[in-house]
């Protein structure tokens, strides 16, 4: 239901869509609740039906991870499926051709950070040294 982890996952680069999102909400006088991320879907579906011409372009954005989230309901028999069907349904362009077309993302996996994530090697800091005061 967050929609930022299927295009960006969990790396840096999420936190720049996240303030994307919440400054998209205030250029339009919309301030979201304080305790929600910007990119969870119930919230992008109420911008949108409150700021179509804001609202549809960022769903649509965001249409890969949506139609990966629809046909994973679908696999699942969520009834939640066919609100993600009418929400897609809704979006201009094209539909993925396929389900496997939808998939694509999440067979993929979302991006993983590779960057700064290194193991230090174990330097002996000045505390560590056994000195006593």
């Amino acid at each position: 239901m967050y929609l930022t982890y299927y295009t960006d996952g969990d790396t840096r680069r999420r936190g720049d869509s996240l303030a994307r999102i919440k400054a998209r909400y205030r250029s339009h006088g919309w301030l979201p609740p304080e305790d929600e991320l910007p990119h969870f879907l119930p919230l992008m579906l109420e911008f949108a039906a409150r700021s179509p011409e804001a609202g549809v372009p960022l769903l649509t954005a965001y249409r890969p991870a949506l139609e990966a989230l629809r046909c994973a309901l679908v696999a699942h028999r969520s009834p939640y499926a066919d609100l993600l069907q009418a929400v897609c349904r809704c979006l201009p362009g094209d539909a993925p051709a396929s389900r496997e077309e939808a998939l694509k993302l999440t067979r993929n996996g979302p991006p993983a950070e590779t960057v700064g994530l290194d193991p230090y090697p174990a330097q002996p800091g000045p505390h560590d040294q056994g000195a006593r005061r």
